[in-house]
């Protein structure tokens, strides 16, 4: 069936090459167009879109220096700009795996691939427009947030058996859960896999149980879609949801590598792993997650300043972690912390962190004239102005303290921020990282829950899984002398069962010396440690 009504259509066709435009424009008024207007780059199709109303965007990918068409469609969602009425179709002569997956991320209405021919434009218009003109009134209910008109508008096209069946079902399931009807959920979502086995059913259906309180169904059905459907970006998101509702930080971390290892450049990804990464202290996964959000996020409507300084922040803490990989992020993050005037405006408190980040580095480099310069004048605007009022900015001081080896000092501040944040367990867990004891509630007994499986692996001799444990917890509890000393124990204990061997003796000596430097004689594990010591030294 052909669309009828191409004269009434307003178009827009974006792409910095004139050949291309000029001939989609002489395609599109064979079919009957009125008006075509044409842009050259992302921020004149923006403007045009902010000042008329369009029925079909067709944009190309690559549009030159700025925004490019992802980040158009984007910008036009986060403004709105786009109604149920409007099409938007992404063009490229680009078909590598990793831009088609981003684009879908963003959700155009169809992706073509360059070359494109008359046929081809037409099939695929021709069928996009049908669709909105059956689907237009339900869009529009939408729009309105008549969510009950547009239910009904969904159940009687479904019962009317539309050939747009399957288009109201995935749009009814969400109505449904958005209206926290779980159970008319399930059941749409049901129905329709027993007419067809997809994939958006099946993540649907994932959603409901997890909505429910069945996190183990979820999370099972979940990891099967993945299994069988690795390309579906939608069950990694669903599984990571799940997964962080099962208190599970470390599995959310391992399904946000496996999702963006299939689609690098979906920037939002990239984003919720660095974060992810980061309040699991690995320095070495979020600094890299933070660099490519960083790198992602130039001209993008989701770029933002704390992914700057987020990117810096882990660029000093891997220094603690592997000084060779350190060395190599360190250098565009001190591009990125002198650019930051350029492109955010910052306060006067933004200015000063800037320089307590590019501190940390420049000490990390082995730049301590720098380094200290920097501390100087940041604690100078610090009592000039009287700021640092966040809890970020103000564990930026107590890093950069302790990279200058002001380390009592660090210590005062660090304890000042721990009463000063008493009731606040989120805020809390953010100072563990730099705590000896975690004083949250949240990562006490967080602790305890691994240390209790770590000893229960020990215990029953089971000595690799439970060095893999007091690893997991040594990485999210970097200075716990407790976690510390179990790591030594399990691995001397490997040791004398199957001999000494290189990988284990090095990570042993590597958390002896680490413990050497902090712990006092004084200390309540300081016995432990001198007899876990010189175990380790016999066996060397």
């Amino acid at each position: 069936m052909a669309y009828v009504g191409y004269e009434q259509l307003r178009i827009l066709v974006v792409d910095d090459f004139d050949n291309f435009r000029m001939t989609m424009a002489k395609i599109l008024m064979e079919f009957g167009v009125q008006v075509v207007d044409t842009a050259v780059s992302g921020s004149e199709a923006l403007k045009l879109c902010r000042e008329k109303s369009y029925d079909l965007i067709l944009c190309d990918y690559n549009l030159g220096r700025g925004k490019n068409g992802q980040q158009v469609l984007e910008q036009l969602r986060s403004e709105n700009i786009l109604r149920g009425h409007c099409l938007f179709m992404l063009v490229s002569a680009e078909s590598s795996k990793s831009i088609v997956m981003a684009a879908y991320d963003s959700e155009p209405d169809a992706y073509l691939t360059k070359p494109i021919t008359a046929k081809t434009l037409l099939q695929r218009v021709d069928r996009l427009l049908l669709q909105r003109r059956e689907l237009l009134g339900l869009h529009l209910a939408i729009e309105k947030g008549a969510l009950a008109d547009a239910i009904d508008l969904c159940q009687q096209k479904i019962a009317a058996a539309s050939r747009y069946t399957s288009q109201c079902q995935k749009i009814l399931g969400q109505l449904y859960l958005e209206t926290e009807q779980y159970d008319f959920a399930e059941r749409v979502y049901t129905e329709a896999l027993e007419v067809r086995d997809t994939d958006w059913a099946k993540v649907g259906l994932s959603k409901v149980k997890r909505l429910q309180g069945d996190l183990s169904t979820s999370s099972r059905w979940l990891e099967e879609i993945v299994e069988s459907s690795p390309l579906c970006m939608q069950a990694y998101d669903e599984l990571v949801a799940v997964t962080k509702a099962q208190g599970n930080p470390e599995k959310v971390q391992s399904v946000l590598e496996q999702a963006v290892a299939i689609s690098p450049m979906a920037l939002l990804r990239q984003q919720k792993l660095a974060q992810t990464a980061t309040e699991n202290n690995d320095a070495s996964v979020a600094a890299n997650a933070w660099r490519r959000t960083v790198r992602l996020g130039e001209n993008s409507c989701y770029d933002e300043l704390d992914n700057h300084l987020n990117f810096v922040r882990a660029s000093a803490s891997l220094f603690k972690e592997d000084e060779n990989q350190a060395r190599d992020v360190a250098r565009d993050a001190l591009r990125v912390v002198e650019t930051l005037g350029n492109r955010f405006e910052l306060s006067a408190e933004e200015k000063v962190q800037g320089k307590l980040l590019e501190c940390q580095v420049q000490f990390g480099m082995g730049n301590e004239s720098r380094g200290r310069e920097l501390l100087t004048a940041a604690e100078a605007l610090v009592e000039e102005g009287d700021m640092l009022v966040g809890l970020d900015a103000e564990l930026d001081l107590v890093q950069a303290k302790f990279s200058a080896k002001e380390d009592a000092q660090a210590a005062i501040l660090l304890n000042e921020l721990a009463v000063k944040y008493k009731d606040d367990d989120e805020a809390l867990q953010k100072i563990d990282r730099l705590l000896e004891e975690p004083v949250s509630e949240t990562n006490r007994q967080r602790v305890a829950k691994i240390n209790k499986e770590g000893i229960g692996l020990y215990n029953d001799a089971k000595f690799k899984e439970s060095i893999n444990c007091f690893k997991q917890a040594r990485r999210i509890f970097p200075n716990h002398v407790g976690v510390h000393l179990n790591l030594v124990q399990a691995l001397v204990a490997e040791m004398r069962e199957y001999g000494t061997q290189e990988e284990q003796m090095g990570m042993a000596l590597d958390v002896i010396r680490k413990i050497e430097k902090q712990i006092t004689a004084n200390h309540d594990q300081f016995q432990r440690f001198r007899q876990l010591y010189e175990m380790v030294r016999k066996l060397g």
